[in-house]
């Protein structure tokens, strides 16, 4: 009796300790598993498509690489499920029509934002600074001979950190 008592012992000890290690070396994370590695899996991740050059004084202040939305998915999408931006990049919209920019909200949008509008002549008309993630934002109305033909999503800050100002920065993109 006693024998079988030391060998159910062993027996137990070892199914322990082998269960102990399965659970510790499964556990450990190794980088290459996963392509994905460090990103959210449902994160969108940025693609440039091209990049622009913020202007002042006709002196070249800021270059950001861009990921242009122009078909209607790539609008609806835009910045929406992305839980990060990178500090020099930004989400660019091209408008098909003057009213188009009233379609821009931030519901689904992780990060908070700064939204640039800009016009048919490149030129920064307005910037709705630091927008909260995960809201509708309030639709400014312009004047009738001023045609939203572009937005820009970059981080919230960066329109202050860059120095952008309404009615005299300028943008010139290439993609």
């Amino acid at each position: 009796m006693k024998i079988i008592k030391i060998k159910i012992n062993k027996i137990f000890i070892r199914f322990l300790l082998i269960l102990l290690l399965l659970l510790f070396f499964s556990s450990e994370k190794k980088q290459n598993d996963n392509f994905f590695y460090g990103f959210n899996i449902l994160d969108i991740i940025f693609i440039p498509n091209g990049f622009l050059h913020i202007i002042n004084n006709n002196f070249s202040i800021k270059k950001i690489y861009i990921e242009l939305c122009k078909t209607n998915v790539e609008k609806n999408n835009g910045s929406k499920y992305r839980f990060h931006l990178k500090e020099d990049s930004g989400i660019f919209f091209i408008l098909e029509n003057e009213n188009e920019y009233r379609k821009i909200n931030m519901e689904n949008v992780q990060i908070p934002l700064d939204i640039i509008y800009i016009d048919q002549n490149n030129k920064i008309v307005y910037i709705n600074k630091y927008i909260s993630p995960m809201r509708k934002i309030k639709i400014r109305d312009f004047p009738k001979s001023t045609k939203i033909k572009y937005i820009l999503e970059v981080n919230a800050g960066s329109s202050n950190k860059w120095n952008l100002k309404e009615g005299f920065s300028k943008i010139y993109f290439n993609y």
